[in-house]
């Protein structure tokens, strides 16, 4: 499916519909002029309006954001361009005010959060908790993550398994615009038997490698003990199903869920649950990606579920789903990769988390501010962030919410100072 191909009210998410047939002069702001002063309103990011409405402000809102105008006035003017004359409303606003996209989402999707889930189970059968289980991990690559401080968003999912429910994961993700399939997205998903690197500046990048042994992963999803039912079984059923999952997904990408600061404790309860397991298991058969893995499986779980805030019952529901991945990881494939060591840090990350450990306590929240006064043991701030970043991949420290971090007590054995 593509984006710009979508005519029918079905092929159109609840928002989308929402703000193109019930809701007058709110939408997306979409800038036509430099000045920022002209421009549409979207119904979403992802389509442009099919109103001949234009606004004009003298004190314009940002682009990209979603508003509500209050407009003053309303004139028609005629134009003219190489396919003849049209004739535009244009419609001088008097103030407009910031929307939430939940707050139109709420209780207006199309399908139930079952529905949903059902759907990404169509080419599996087996044992019923199995399959729901692949279901979710799949449901959560496709809904995404949402940016968290500064770091890139999206999921990364290592699938583990032959290649036939390989070839099933990738029929469900046809539910993915081939617009977000470019690197040029900011919405990017990359769906590949290869592990390969990818160094991109998308607002959230989603990756699902194919048996991955060199590539951080969030998730393993593993296809242990499932048979993949023919295609001839599901595909009339799937097919009237995508354009209402399409919706889904794209509904779900303009949610961004609050993480609470109350939610701090329950968070690092669940990196030392992770961290026990994997610290404890010997080899595994790919690599963890440890960077804000609770919050971005937690934010995506929240976002299938349409909830305004992360909750500490999404918090235990993607432990529980990472901790049966991940044994099931270990017990059916731990013999067919080769993984490499851990947290093999740089010299500028290494040289950071030995000075956060003089500096601060573990486990104890370190504001962002004054980690950034140790900018002067950095030639510049781009080596402090690039090293900030490689200890968050790491897992040796964890964003627990959006003005500071905490630092963890991984393997220190493993790491010396210069």
């Amino acid at each position: 499916m593509t984006l710009k191909n979508r005519m029918y009210g079905y092929s159109l998410s609840s928002i989308e519909k929402e703000l193109i047939f019930r809701r007058k002069d709110t939408g997306y702001v979409r800038p036509i002029h430099s000045t920022g002063q002209v421009f549409y309103l979207d119904p979403s990011p992802f389509l442009k309006t099919p109103k001949r409405d234009l606004y004009y402000a003298t004190f314009p809102p940002p682009g990209g954001a979603l508003i509500q105008a209050s407009v003053d006035e309303v004139r028609d003017e005629i134009y003219r361009d190489k396919s003849g004359y049209y004739r535009l409303t244009v419609k001088t606003i008097e103030n407009w005010k910031f929307i939430e996209p939940k707050a139109i989402h709420r209780n207006k999707s199309e399908l139930a959060p079952e529905e949903v889930l059902h759907f990404f189970t169509m080419p599996f059968s087996g044992e019923e908790d199995n399959v729901n289980q692949i279901a979710l991990c799949s449901l959560l690559y496709a809904v995404s993550s949402p940016p968290i401080m500064n770091e890139q968003g999206g999921i990364h999912a290592a699938i583990l398994g032959e290649k036939r429910p390989w070839n099933g994961f990738q029929k469900c993700m046809k539910v993915i615009p081939s617009e977000f399939k470019r690197p040029s997205s900011d919405y990017f998903y990359k769906i590949s038997p290869r592990d390969e690197d990818y160094q991109g500046k998308n607002k959230e990048v989603n990756l699902a490698y194919l048996n991955p042994d060199k590539s951080a992963m969030h998730i393993p999803v593993v296809f242990d003990e499932i048979d993949v039912r023919s295609s001839k079984s599901y595909h009339l059923d799937a097919e009237s199903l995508t354009p209402f999952i399409t919706g889904f997904v794209l509904d779900s990408l303009l949610l961004e869920p609050e993480m609470p600061e109350g939610l701090e404790k329950n968070i690092m309860d669940a990196v030392h649950e992770v961290m026990n397991d994997f610290k404890g298991s010997g080899f595994v058969p790919y690599k963890q990606d440890f960077s804000d893995l609770i919050p971005k499986l937690g934010l995506s779980i929240a976002r299938f579920h349409s909830h305004g805030k992360l909750t500490s019952q999404d918090i235990q529901r993607v432990v529980e789903l990472w901790t049966d991945m991940f044994y099931k990881a270990k017990r059916v494939v731990s013999t067919q990769h080769e993984v490499s060591r851990l947290y093999r840090l740089d010299d500028n990350s290494r040289k950071l988390y030995l000075s956060l450990l003089d500096a601060f306590t573990l486990e104890s929240p370190v504001p962002i501010t004054e980690i950034r006064s140790l900018s002067r043991l950095f030639r510049n701030s781009d080596d402090l962030d690039k090293a900030l970043h490689n200890l968050n991949l790491q897992g040796l420290i964890i964003i627990t919410n959006q003005n500071s971090i905490r630092i963890l007590d991984f393997d220190k054995k493993t790491i010396s100072s210069e």
